[in-house]
């Protein structure tokens, strides 16, 4: 029988009974999930012990039902006993899962088609994340906040998910060079807010800097949400000597949700440079990413300031604008190109205010690529009840 054939159909006029399932199949179905259950990833190899062995604690179940029988869970199929008993359409599961997918008041959800999927996406998972030969270990930043009054959570599922795509595994929970965790307290909207954020972020970047000063880590991979200013901050803090990669999440709950999208358009960026009529020791810089900044919401101060506008060339600025790492990329260059053409057409320029909307990566390579000893500081704003306010300064 091939691989991903497994159909439901009507049943044929001879009952297929249940025929037990070798041990050789057996041992092969639980080496392929690495003895995690196909469906909530419990670990079932730490089972009870008796005195002579220890017991696992999962089961082996049918996709196909064992049986054709009228209450037999999907067991509507044209495959005879041996294919039902078959590797193919045997996958491990724990006990709570087992009794849930042939429960009959979920039966119509746990299809074979889902199921089938299901053992497939999980062992090929088993297989790339357990091929270490091609798995670079990387240290993982997580931040996280309040967004909005809402807790903004990383999941640390869907994080090893984004560093598997992309060939990378964590370095486990060792916080002193493996995991670095940071929740930020408060919201935007409390005034006392940036300057706890500004502390933990520095603790946080001192931490990963002296497990990078001694050898203890090679690569940086982050993940982030949070407000424009504290991202900007971040991004100022982290070391440029140390090879960091930026992730995004994207609007879903899937396991997926930090991956990087592949096989999209680049998107290109316009820079736009307005001049004052006077020379000026300020600045202010437009970053117009996720969506457009309206005139209305700029401080009054603001206004007359020479200007620099980073926006996206022939399209609006929409939230999926930066979805893949070529964009991220492109993005990145343009930024530096701007802040080049700051330093030589508005050479007086002392203090950039920077008003952005945009995603968490670009906001964390804003502050990442600003050259600390010969550009102009930064002053990032926040979008606080329909105005931008200055939040946080970005200096070193």
């Amino acid at each position: 029988m091939k691989t991903g054939a497994l159909n439901e159909v009507a049943t044929s006029d001879t009952e297929v009974q249940r025929k037990d399932v070798p041990e050789s199949t057996r041992i092969r179905v639980w080496a392929k999930a690495a003895g995690r259950c196909v469906l909530c990833a419990t670990y079932l190899l730490v089972g009870a012990d008796s005195f002579w062995h220890a017991i696992p604690v999962g089961q082996i179940a049918h996709i196909v039902g064992a049986a054709s029988g009228k209450n037999a869970p999907r067991g509507k199929s044209g495959l005879d006993a041996n294919e039902r008993a078959s590797e193919e359409n045997l996958l491990l599961l724990c006990y709570r899962c087992h009794k849930r997918i042939d429960d009959k008041a979920y039966r119509n959800r746990y299809t074979v088609e889902f199921l089938t999927e299901k053992k497939h996406l999980h062992e090929r998972r088993v297989r790339e994340v357990t091929d270490f030969a091609t798995l670079r270990p990387t240290s993982v930043v997580t931040v996280s906040s309040d967004i909005r009054g809402t807790a903004a959570p990383v999941s640390l599922a869907q994080v090893a998910e984004a560093l598997r795509s992309e060939g990378y595994t964590g370095m486990g929970d060792d916080t002193r060079n493996g995991a670095f965790t940071l929740h930020l307290p408060g919201n935007a909207n409390d005034g006392w807010a940036w300057d706890a954020h500004r502390t933990d972020l520095d603790r946080l970047a001192a931490r990963v800097a002296e497990a990078a000063t001694a050898g203890n880590i090679e690569t940086v991979s982050v993940f982030a949400l949070a407000p424009i200013p504290s991202l900007v901050y971040l991004g100022s803090k982290l070391d440029d000597k140390t090879e960091t990669r930026l992730f995004r999440r994207k609007r879903t709950d899937a396991v997926t949700a930090w991956a990087w999208d592949d096989e999209i358009p680049t998107p290109t960026f316009n820079i736009v440079l307005t001049p004052s009529p006077a020379p000026a020791d300020e600045a202010t810089v437009i970053v117009e990413l996720s969506s457009p900044v309206k005139e209305s919401r700029l401080p009054s101060s603001l206004t007359s300031l020479p200007r620099v506008t980073i926006s996206p060339t022939g399209e609006m600025p929409h939230p999926e604008l930066i979805s893949t790492r070529a964009a991220m990329e492109e993005f990145a260059r343009a930024w530096r190109e701007a802040l080049a053409r700051i330093e030589n057409d508005l050479p007086d320029a002392r203090t950039l205010h920077l008003v952005a909307s945009a995603s968490a990566p670009a906001a964390i390579a804003m502050g990442r690529h600003r050259m600390r000893s010969a550009q102009p500081k930064m002053i990032v704003y926040q979008l606080t009840n329909e105005s931008y306010e200055a939040a946080m300064e970005v200096t070193e």
